[in-house]
């Protein structure tokens, strides 16, 4: 299947998803009630997610229904990085900028652009993998929005001839979920940035040793 091809059933996958709320800390676990998938769907329950110090946040998703994912089943996580119902794509309803999604165990990332999902751009964050019942994403936050803060919700799908059956977490028509990003913020860039600056200004022969002295101090 052709870049356009599956594009246009990724984006069709995003639009499963609508909603507003709830989360925090490194590591958050949130849960959905097994058992109310329609019919088929992959049945989501609990949820993990975490990061560590570099930013690389992580969705541990439990599917105790499927002991490996078939090429009719979808599974998207919808982020919205800036907190607005009015911006993104689900304008209205939800406004996710980001979708972490798994389409015929294929793994894809999609940006909204102009009102759009597009998910021609992969970023070298990103991964997925399907294990024990288990779907791990992961993607660093500067691919994310770059905040602290997001809301996210998670749908699933399975089609078949006779139709699709679907799965929400959490369920539709409450609020979404929240995670909170704990992380050091960047500090050596920040320092080599400024030491260049000042370098500009005052005797080169001194930044040439400055910025030796950087170099093994972040080796």
């Amino acid at each position: 299947m052709g870049q356009r091809s599956w594009g246009v059933t990724a984006a069709a996958a995003c639009v499963l998803l609508l909603a507003p709320l709830a989360g925090a800390s490194n590591s958050s676990p949130y849960a959905d009630r097994a058992g109310d998938a329609s019919v088929a769907a992959p049945d989501l329950t609990s949820v993990q997610v975490s990061n560590d110090d570099a930013g690389t946040v992580v969705f541990r998703i439990s599917i105790p229904n499927r002991s490996a994912l078939a090429d009719s089943d979808l599974i998207a996580v919808l982020v919205d990085a800036d907190g607005k119902a009015g911006t993104g794509c689900s304008r209205g309803t939800f406004g996710a900028e980001y979708a972490l999604d798994v389409l015929a165990r294929r793994y894809v990332f999609g940006r909204c652009v102009g009102g759009r999902w597009n998910f021609t751009r992969r970023p070298a964050s990103f991964g997925g993998s399907f294990a024990d019942s288990t779907l791990t994403l992961r993607a660093n936050r500067r691919d994310l929005g770059g905040s602290n803060q997001f809301a996210f919700r998670i749908g699933a799908a399975a089609t078949s001839v006779t139709g699709a059956a679907y799965d929400f977490a959490p369920d539709v028509g409450t609020g979404a979920w929240s995670y909170h990003v704990v992380a050091p913020q960047p500090t050596v860039k920040k320092s080599q940035a400024r030491t260049a600056k000042a370098c500009k200004k005052r005797h080169r022969h001194r930044c040439v040793a400055t910025k030796r002295r950087l170099r093994v101090s972040t080796r």
